[in-house]
C-alpha cells in the first residue's frame, strides 16, 4: 500500500487524539521511542509518537520509503521537535524502550515474525495496536459485504491476528501482557475506509462497485498543516 500524504476526514482527526492520549497513558516515562516500519494509519504514517517526543522522548520513525520519510520530518520541524527525532529506512539495530506497531498485520508477509521483531527492539514496553473484530463497524462492514457488488475483499477484522486470543497467546511468548484498552471508540461506526477516503465517499463507493473522489472536509491535513504539530490543539479537542 502506497504511504497515505495526508490525514483526511473527522475519523482520522479523532483516532489521532485518541491514540496521543492512550500513549501518554501507557509509557509515560519512556525517554526513547520507536515506530514502524508498518503503518496500517488510514493516514500519514509514522506520527504516532508526536506527542511523546513533544514530551521530552527521542523518537526513531521507521519507513522504507524516503517520501513518506520527509513527511514525518516536515511535520517534526514545524512543531520544533527535530532535534528528538531520528529516521531509518529499517529497524536494524534500533532499539528504544517504547515500541509501537499500529495495525500492521494486513501490511507485512507473517505478523508474527514482524511482531517479533518489533519485541527485539524493545527494551521495556511494546505498545501493540489491533482492530476489534468485534465492533459494531465491523459487524455492519460484515453485513454490507453481502450487497455490495464484486468478490469479497478480507478486511482487518478478518485476520487472526485481530483475534484477542491468538494476539495476547503471540505476544506472551515475548513477555507479560500488563494492560488492554479499548482505542478509537467514537459513537460513528468504524466502516474501514481506505486512506484518502470519507466514510460516506467509500460507503457510496463500494455500493457502486467504484469509488468516487472523497469531497473536501474541514479535517484534511497535509505535512504542512498537521494540526497536532500545534501543542495547543489537544486541550481544546
Amino acid at each position: 500500500m502506497r504511504p497515505a500524504s495526508r490525514d483526511v476526514g473527522l475519523g482520522t482527526f479523532y483516532e489521532r487524539w485518541a491514540i496521543y492520549e492512550r500513549l501518554a497513558r501507557w509509557a509515560p516515562d519512556a525517554a526513547s521511542a520507536l515506530e514502524g516500519p508498518a503503518d496500517g494509519m488510514a493516514g500519514i504514517p509514522g506520527l504516532h509518537l508526536l506527542q511523546r517526543a513533544r514530551q521530552g522522548a527521542r523518537v526513531t520513525v521507521v519507513h522504507p520509503e524516503a517520501e513518506a520519510r520527509g513527511r514525518v520530518a516536515t511535520v517534526y520541524a514545524a512543531a520544533g521537535l527535530t532535534a528528538r527525532l531520528s529516521l531509518a529506512p529499517a529497524i536494524g539495530e534500533a532499539r528504544a524502550e517504547l515500541v509501537v506497531g499500529f495495525n500492521f498485520a494486513p501490511y507485512v508477509p507473517e505478523w508474527r515474525a514482524y511482531l517479533a521483531t518489533l519485541a527485539a527492539a524493545s527494551e521495556r514496553w511494546l505498545a501493540i495496536f489491533v482492530t476489534h473484530p468485534h465492533s459494531y463497524g465491523a459487524w455492519i462492514r460484515r453485513g454490507l459485504r453481502r450487497i455490495e457488488p464484486g468478490p469479497v475483499r478480507l478486511e482487518q477484522f478478518d485476520l487472526e491476528a485481530s483475534r484477542p486470543s491468538a494476539m495476547r497467546a503471540a505476544l506472551e511468548a515475548h513477555g507479560r501482557v500488563v494492560d488492554e484498552a479499548y482505542v478509537d471508540c467514537p459513537w460513528w461506526p468504524d466502516l474501514f475506509v481506505a486512506p484518502g477516503e470519507t466514510l460516506l465517499s467509500a460507503s457510496l463507493g463500494r455500493l457502486r462497485g467504484g469509488a468516487p473522489a472523497a469531497a473536501a472536509t474541514p479535517y484534511d491535513f497535509g505535512p504542512e498543516d498537521f494540526p497536532f504539530a500545534r501543542p495547543t490543539l489537544a486541550p481544546r479537542l
